[in-house]
């Protein structure tokens, strides 16, 4: 597969392969002024050829890279959205999606580490508009997904045009536990992937704010070409999606609950193991980290409430209030329903 639009001879991707532009371009963006000997340790090559994939990227690609003899190393002097070389179409994402689900079987093995950071790299250089997370679930959790039907294919491949090339689109939807579909008008955002389920992100038109749509739930989608919009500069996927998965914020100021849940015996191992959250903070309870408790920040309460449950008796939910009363009106229609 290729990726790019970039007219490079052989000579000149054997001289400054795609990796190493990659690299240099990330390092810029993330604000770290690298340098040509820095740089060199990082990428195992000499100082020599450094200085030649720069030349290259200044000459070639048309990257505003400077030297800043005060931090003593490159940054870019004019905004850089994306990588020149790495514009993606519709076509190559989906190829990227059928190559994801084909690769399943590799789930926990070193190569699907490998992988795994190569699809971040390939996403990252979409500008944020979609998202490959290369799921690690642990053994008790796993899922095994259903096949690839050619249905899922063509709408990916619709939804993925729409983000990439900005067009409106129009699809009926079933939201959780309604009993009939809904017209939805949306100007796509962002496509992103969480435990295996895809999801698009977006301004609803008609509710006049930003939602999120499960892609297994929608249903004549149209691909609305002559409506044409711009995805807001100041849009970021994390202020939207603020709880523990998908879930919008709902909480009624606006601001994030404060949550803290108490890990016991074998849970408490498996949580202190696992990145759930960006915002968690796990504190050791006792010396042999059989007890433990994790601090989230979420505006939204659903899917943490599930993921509580999960754990059984080992886990005890110690604030906010909101989520104990979740939790024990869930576990008392469980008992109900087992009665």
């Amino acid at each position: 597969m290729t990726l790019g639009t970039g007219s490079t001879t052989r000579e000149s991707n054997a001289r400054a392969p795609i990796g190493r532009f990659f690299k240099i371009h990330t390092e810029i963006r993330r604000n770290q002024y690298p340098n040509c000997t820095n740089l060199s340790k990082k990428l195992g090559v000499t100082k020599k050829t450094i200085q030649r994939d720069i030349t290259y990227m200044q000459n070639e690609l048309d990257l505003p890279l400077v030297y800043d003899k005060s931090r003593h190393g490159y940054f870019y002097n004019k905004a850089v959205q994306d990588f020149p070389m790495f514009k993606a179409t519709s076509e190559d994402i989906v190829a990227l999606f059928l190559a994801r689900k084909a690769l399943e079987p590799l789930k926990g093995t070193p190569l699907e580490a490998q992988l795994g950071q190569s699809f971040r790299q390939i996403a990252a250089s979409m500008q944020g508009q979609v998202i490959f997370r290369w799921t690690d679930l642990d053994q008790a959790f796993s899922i095994k997904e259903p096949g690839v039907t050619i249905a899922d294919v063509r709408l990916f491949e619709k939804i993925t045009d729409a983000v990439l090339k900005g067009h409106e689109i129009r699809f009926d939807y079933k939201k959780l536990g309604a009993r009939k579909k809904e017209s939805r008008h949306l100007q796509p955002y962002h496509l992103t992937e969480v435990d295996g389920g895809w999801y698009v992100v977006g301004f609803d038109l008609k509710r006049q704010a930003k939602r999120t749509f499960a892609f297994q739930r929608i249903t004549g989608m149209q691909l609305l070409k002559s409506k044409r919009f711009v995805r807001p500069d100041d849009f970021e996927l994390s202020e939207h999606l603020s709880g523990f998965g998908v879930w919008e914020n709902t909480k009624a100021d606006g601001g994030k609950y404060k949550i803290r849940i108490r890990f016991s015996g074998w849970a408490a191992q498996l949580v202190s193991e696992r990145r759930w959250h960006p915002s968690q903070y796990i504190t050791r309870k006792n010396k042999d980290g059989s007890l433990i408790e994790l601090s989230l920040e979420l505006g939204n309460l659903k899917e943490v409430t599930r993921w509580i449950l999960s754990w059984g008796g080992q886990a005890k939910v110690l604030a906010p209030k909101e989520l104990k009363a979740a939790v024990k009106k869930e576990v008392a229609q469980m008992v109900k329903n087992c009665g």
